[in-house]
């Protein structure tokens, strides 16, 4: 997944280039059609920069008055510009980031990628995960006020003390990872009390932090292991190379024979022995995941020696 979306990244950054030369050639079109004055003056401006370079290369004058002559013709090219109510820079090299002229890269001879594609390639993975709705659920816009603070009487403390502590350890994991303790995180609670918030929150601080994360839900989960099963094919290695694989709603799939509990076991344990770290959702408790998927499978998601368990308990956000 990461070099496909790298290899998409580019091809925008290409075509981003390739729109900022017809703009330039526009432009220039639009001078040489209209504005004759100031196209005798480009035209100039490039001879005497391209002749200096010439002459300097074949051992000839050297270029002290080139900038002195150069801001004479440049001043004069920006007055006739404004004077036609265009910008100043309208002939200027076009492109959006300053740092790297649109190219992605910054450095010589050893290049880096510039801040801007870095975000360009975040954006595009926030999108193929499905945190690209705008909305985004991030630590930073964790609402502890929306949260009840009446006390549990079963264990007490509040809903809202619950979530505190749950967001307090999923923004730890995350701002640790890779040099967690435990690789792995187990998010259990009723419905709406705030998992996949949390989950999503967690997948955003490292996609800021440049880590490749993958969010699928439980049922989508089950749609790749079964193609995989019957029809072969290559959608299951993404699930087990992916660094950081979030498995979101555990519980809500269908029961499949010889798929789903099959799956599922072969996905942990082949993650847990690369020391992949997976992240998992689910309304199910500790016994209820037992009976739906086997001890086997929950003592591989829940050891307390690889996977930071989080309960959540209280009522339902969405309708608070």
């Amino acid at each position: 997944m990461r070099e496909d979306l790298l290899s998409a990244v580019e091809a925008d950054f290409q075509l981003l280039r390739e729109e900022n030369e017809r703009t330039e050639i526009s432009r220039r079109e639009e001078i040489r059609r209209n504005y004759p004055e100031i196209e005798k003056l480009a035209e100039e401006r490039e001879e005497l920069i391209h002749g200096t370079i010439r002459k300097i290369l074949s051992g000839g004058e050297q270029a002290e008055k080139l900038p002195e002559i150069m801001e004479e013709k440049n001043a004069r090219i920006r007055t006739l510009l404004r004077e036609a109510g265009l910008p100043e820079d309208y002939l200027s090299p076009v492109y959006r980031c300053p740092v790297c002229r649109d190219t992605g890269y910054t450095g010589d001879p050893v290049r880096t990628r510039c801040d801007c594609f870095r975000k360009a390639y975040q954006k595009k993975l926030r999108e193929s995960i499905g945190l690209g709705n705008g909305s985004r659920e991030t630590f930073e816009s964790f609402d502890a006020a929306r949260i009840p603070a009446d006390m549990i009487p079963e264990i007490g403390r509040s809903q809202r003390e619950l979530a505190l502590f749950a967001r307090q350890q999923c923004e730890q994991w995350a701002d640790r990872y890779p040099e967690n303790t435990r690789k792995n995180i187990l998010l259990t609670g009723p419905s709406g009390t705030g998992k996949t918030f949390l989950l999503r929150a967690v997948a955003e601080r490292l996609i800021e932090r440049d880590f490749p994360v993958l969010v699928i839900s439980a049922y989508r989960f089950i749609e790749i292991a079964r193609k995989s099963y019957f029809e072969g094919g290559e959608g299951m290695e993404e699930l087990l190379d992916i660094p950081v694989l979030m498995l979101d709603d555990l519980g809500s799939e269908p029961m499949m024979k010889n798929i789903t509990v099959e799956q599922l076991f072969n996905l942990v344990s082949e993650r847990n022995a690369r020391g992949l770290s997976t992240l998992i959702s689910t309304n199910l408790n500790l016994e209820e995941l037992v009976n739906r998927y086997t001890e086997r499978i929950v003592s591989r998601i829940s050891d307390p020696r690889n996977t930071l368990v989080i309960i959540l308990q209280g009522k339902d956000l969405r309708s608070v």
